[in-house]
C-alpha cells in the first residue's frame, strides 16, 4: 500500500478507528470547537463524535458527527434511523438539537438518502412519513416509539438544512483532515500562504518595530522614534521593508500551521529555531545592527527537523527572530 494513498487508508479503517480519526480531526479545529468528545460504545444516543462550540456544551451550540463505515454506501434506512434516534433523544431533553449534523461516510450515502439530504424539506417529510419504517421499532430494543403529535412537532421544527455529508473526497481534501492523515500515514503538509505586509504598522508589530528602530538609532547615533523617521535613509528604509516582510512571512506561517498541524508540530519547530539562534545571540558584537544582521543570517541557515522543515523558508526562519523580539524573548540592544 502506498504510504500516502490516503483514500485507501481511510476506506480500510474499521468503524471504531474511523470515529477516532474524525475525533482527531475535530480536535484540530481549535478555531471552531471549545472541546470535542467521543462517547464510544452503545448508548451514544446517535452521537459518535461531538464538537462543542463553548463551555456550555449541550446547553450551547454543538455539532454531531455520525460515522458510518460500510462495505458499500450508507443505506437509506440506516441513515434515517440514526437521524431519527438523535432527534428523539433531543426531544426527551437529553441534549439540544445540534447546530450541524454530519454523516461521515467515506464510501458515501446511497442515491435516495443523498437526494433527500440535498433537499431538506424532502428529508423532513420522509422522516416523518416513514417514521414507522425507519425509527419506531429500532431506536430502543424491544420498545416501540410511535410518532406522537408532540414528537412530530419537535422534529418539524428542526432545520434539516443542517444535515450534510462528509465523504472520502471531503476527508482527503480538507486541510484539517490532511493534517491528521499526514501525522498518521506520512506525506507532506500543505504549503502555507505567503505573508501580506500592510501599509500601516499594526499594533501587533509595535514591540519588534521599536527594537529595530532602536538598532538603527544606535548605529547612526541619531534617534529614530517612528518608521517615518527613516524614510529616504540610504540603508535603513529598504532594510526596514525587508524586516517587515520577514515578520509577516512568519505571521502567515504561524497562523496557517497553528490551525493545520497536530499538537506539538509547530511548537517543536519554533523551539528548534529559538535554540538555534541562542548561541549566536550570546556572542559579542560591535553594535546591535551587526548583531541583528548576524543573527538573522544564521537563522536563515538553520535546518530544523520535522514536518515543517520543508516549508520553513529562509524568510520564515528569519522572521521568527522578530516574533521572538515581539514576544520579548530577545533584545537586539542592551540597555
Amino acid at each position: 500500500m502506498n504510504s500516502f494513498d490516503y483514500t485507501r487508508h481511510i476506506l480500510s479503517l474499521n468503524p471504531d478507528d474511523l470515529e477516532i480519526l474524525v475525533s482527531k480531526w475535530a480536535k484540530c479545529q481549535t478555531h471552531k470547537y471549545y472541546s470535542v468528545i467521543r462517547p464510544a460504545g452503545s448508548g451514544d444516543r446517535g452521537c459518535d463524535v461531538i464538537g462543542f462550540y463553548s463551555a456550555n456544551k449541550f446547553e450551547g451550540d454543538w455539532d454531531n458527527y455520525q460515522c458510518k463505515q460500510y462495505k458499500n454506501t450508507l443505506p437509506t434506512a440506516s441513515g434515517m434511523h440514526e437521524l431519527g434516534k438523535l432527534l428523539y433523544y433531543a426531544f426527551l431533553s437529553e441534549f439540544t438539537v445540534p447546530k450541524n449534523y454530519y454523516f461521515v461516510a467515506p464510501k458515501g450515502v446511497n442515491r435516495n438518502l443523498r437526494t433527500w439530504i440535498l433537499n431538506p424539506t424532502k428529508l423532513k417529510s420522509e422522516l416523518l412519513e416513514q417514521w414507522s419504517n425507519f425509527c419506531e421499532a429500532t431506536i430502543i430494543k424491544g420498545k416501540k416509539i410511535p410518532l406522537s403529535e408532540e414528537l412530530r412537532t419537535f422534529i418539524s421544527n428542526y432545520d434539516f438544512s443542517n444535515v450534510s455529508i462528509i465523504d472520502i473526497d471531503h476527508m482527503v481534501n480538507d486541510l484539517h483532515f490532511r493534517t491528521i492523515l499526514v501525522d498518521l500515514y506520512g506525506g507532506e503538509l500543505p504549503k502555507a500562504p505567503n505573508g501580506k505586509v500592510p501599509l500601516e504598522i499594526n499594533k501587533s508589530e509595535l514591540i519588534y518595530v521599536s527594537k529595530v528602530l532602536d538598532v538603527y538609532s544606535e548605529y547612526d547615533q541619531k534617534k529614530y522614534d517612528r518608521p517615518e523617521d527613516i524614510v529616504g535613509h540610504d540603508d535603513f528604509e529598504d532594510d526596514f521593508i525587508d524586516q517587515r516582510e520577514r515578520f509577516y512571512s512568519t505571521e502567515a506561517f504561524r497562523a496557517f500551521y497553528r490551525d493545520n498541524t497536530v499538537e506539538g508540530v509547530l511548537e517543536d519547530f519554533e523551539t528548534e529555531i529559538f535554540q538555534g539562534i541562542k548561541p549566536i545571540l550570546r556572542l559579542k558584537y560591535s553594535d546591535s545592527f551587526e548583531k541583528m544582521c548576524t543573527v538573522l543570517g544564521e537563522a536563515g541557515k538553520l535546518q530544523p527537523s520535522g514536518k515543517l522543515a520543508i516549508h520553513g523558508k529562509i524568510g520564515v526562519k528569519q522572521g521568527y527572530c522578530h516574533h521572538f523580539a515581539n514576544e520579548n524573548r530577545l533584545n537586539w540592544r542592551k540597555k
